[in-house]
């Protein structure tokens, strides 16, 4: 009769080892890569906004709107003080958001900074710089009546007689100190190609998952078959 082979037991507790191991190395490529992705974001925000400023004026429609999205931009009109909605955040801050006429008829919102609401508007023609920003998602928090929860640019085109550029303004802090507002928070819209290093770190942390399981099966695996072979 051929001797019963010999199976170590510690060979299930190597494989296991060698799968944590390997986990660990890839979840710390996915942090890495997670990093990766927050500095991505950080320097083309910076970049954008960055760039020279751009007017927004009546050669500027549609699409081209739109492309000014991070910008920093510059309006020439004047305010429409009757045209000012407060924009109440998640922790009770409010946003005063006024009304602001180009020579072409359109009125862009500009978040003129933060404060109660009653803040009146400069009057007459002056040119207003900031950063130009999309329409933001709906507010899951309630505001008080007659308030936003978030800058809804549809909603603003159902009160307001004018048309509405699909973008609006937060104005930097000199100009907010200006009219005696603090700054608003100015956040800034993802670009698409971010969501690459995003996706590359949600792979490295799938594979660790993966190499940690693939290594306790292989290892149940081997002890099973040592078992039947001691039997």
């Amino acid at each position: 009769m051929g001797e019963t082979p010999v199976r170590s037991p510690w060979v299930p507790r190597l494989i296991v080892a060698v799968g944590v191991v390997a986990a660990l190395i890839m979840g710390w490529l996915g942090l890495w890569q997670a990093q990766v992705f927050a500095n991505q974001g950080k320097s083309a925000a910076a970049a954008i906004t960055g760039e020279p400023i751009a007017a927004l004026d009546a050669s500027v429609t549609g699409d081209g709107v739109n492309g000014l999205w991070g910008r920093t931009v510059s309006v020439t009109g004047h305010y429409i003080a009757t045209q000012q909605v407060l924009v109440v955040s998640k922790d009770g801050t409010g946003r005063v958001l006024t009304g602001f006429q180009l020579a072409d008829g359109r009125v862009v919102a500009i978040a003129r900074g933060v404060g109660s609401g009653r803040e009146v508007p400069p009057s007459g023609d002056l040119t207003q710089t900031g950063v130009f920003l999309p329409t933001e998602a709906a507010a899951d928090w309630p505001v008080p009546s007659g308030t936003y929860g978030s800058v809804r640019l549809q909603a603003l085109a159902q009160v307001w007689p004018q048309p509405v550029v699909s973008g609006y303004v937060t104005l930097d802090a000199s100009e907010a100190q200006s009219q005696g507002l603090s700054v608003a928070a100015v956040v800034l819209p993802t670009l698409d190609g971010q969501f690459r290093n995003a996706g590359y770190a949600l792979q490295w942390w799938a594979f660790a998952i993966f190499a940690l399981v693939m290594s306790v099966l292989l290892a149940r695996n081997y002890r099973r078959r040592g078992l039947q072979l001691a039997d």
